[in-house]
């Protein structure tokens, strides 16, 4: 038995790692930054994280006080360092955005430290998910034009375009990590292969997103990278991810930043 698990192929051994980030409390002022408090970012984290859990994924959560820019990055650092070629990475974020980059509890998480991670990690597939306001202009960030060439397969996931905000819903989640969520559990698999590729959800959150009853029109997440639409970002199962609980609802629908 030992010798048959030695020759099985490269791929068989591959793992998936997801590091999930979202704040609703912040103080007051964040550096330079006068900040509101969100309503259901951490709850994004949570979520997201549960589902990526399901999905076979290794998971990590920081939520509000403790998604400090120093927790993040050495959360970013450590997932990203014990990720294998073959292996799948994201970065999921819930919460602020920047013109610098993403906001922690105590400052900016820069772009250019999340580039400097990205480019360290040896995955195949890197992926950073930013449900945030205004998110859509980190692709226009030179930071990120230059770090990367199409071979490198980094996926920038961005919840709204650069002059959009990124919306709550009257749900418990915002208007993209609903339908994110949706997304991964099957709804994007469009050929019912039972993987979901960058295609396939980026097809269905942004045309769900576009579409929505309520923002119609409103939102529309984009996504950026050198990278390959085939490239497959989950591996799906309908037992593990089938929702066990209709999500609470709120009384408000506020905007996410």
């Amino acid at each position: 038995m030992l010798i048959a698990l030695l020759s099985l192929p490269q791929w068989v051994q591959a793992r998936s790692y997801a590091l999930c980030v979202g704040l609703d409390t912040y103080p007051a002022k964040v550096g330079r930054y006068s900040v509101r408090p969100l309503r259901v970012s951490a709850n994004d984290a949570r979520v997201m994280m549960k589902m990526f859990s399901a999905n076979g994924f290794s998971t990590s959560l920081l939520t509000d006080s403790t998604a400090t820019c120093e927790a993040v990055l050495r959360a970013i650092k450590y997932r990203f360092y014990i990720a294998k070629e073959d292996d799948v990475v994201i970065f999921f974020f819930s919460g602020h955005g920047t013109e610098e980059g993403l906001l922690c509890y105590d400052g900016v998480l820069s772009n250019g430290d999340i580039v400097e991670e990205f480019k360290r990690c040896k995955a195949k597939t890197k992926m950073l998910i930013a449900d945030a306001c205004y998110s859509g202009k980190m692709r226009c960030d030179s930071v990120w034009q230059n770090a990367f060439s199409k071979k490198d397969n980094v996926i920038l996931f961005l919840s709204s375009r650069t002059n959009e905000v990124s919306r709550e819903t009257m749900y418990s989640n915002s208007l993209f990590t609903m339908y994110l969520e949706r997304a991964l559990r099957g709804g994007a698999d469009m050929n019912k292969d039972k993987k979901i590729t960058a295609r396939e959800l980026y097809d269905f959150v942004h045309e769900s997103v576009n579409q929505d009853d309520f923002f119609k029109g409103l939102q529309h997440p984009v996504m950026w990278g050198g990278f390959d639409g085939n490239s497959t970002i989950v591996n799906w199962d309908k037992k593990k991810t089938k929702k066990t609980k209709e999500q609470k609802i709120n009384n408000d629908g506020t905007s996410n930043d």
